[in-house]
């Protein structure tokens, strides 16, 4: 018997990877990221639309600017918070 060698037998192997009974991202979870995609997008929109309507460009250019704020608070202020 070498240094190596054990004198108990081996059992069967364990699976590294066990497959998850659940999915890994719930479906509330995915619904808040498409939510932050659309409101960060749509502010983009919003300050972008802003340079075509004179007479409003400063309260769309700034409600894109809240519209952005609140998506990216959705996905990075939010959406991690849940976790916890």
């Amino acid at each position: 018997m070498s240094l190596g060698e054990s004198t108990t037998e081996k059992s069967a192997p364990e699976q590294l990877f066990e497959p998850s009974p659940t999915p890994r991202m719930p479906v509330s979870e995915v619904l808040l990221v498409v939510l932050a995609m659309v409101l960060v997008f749509g502010g983009f929109y919003m300050m972008g639309m802003s340079f075509s309507v004179p007479e409003w460009a400063f309260w769309l250019f700034g409600g894109g600017i809240v519209v952005d704020a609140v998506g990216f608070w959705v996905a990075f202020g939010l959406i991690p918070s849940r976790d916890k």
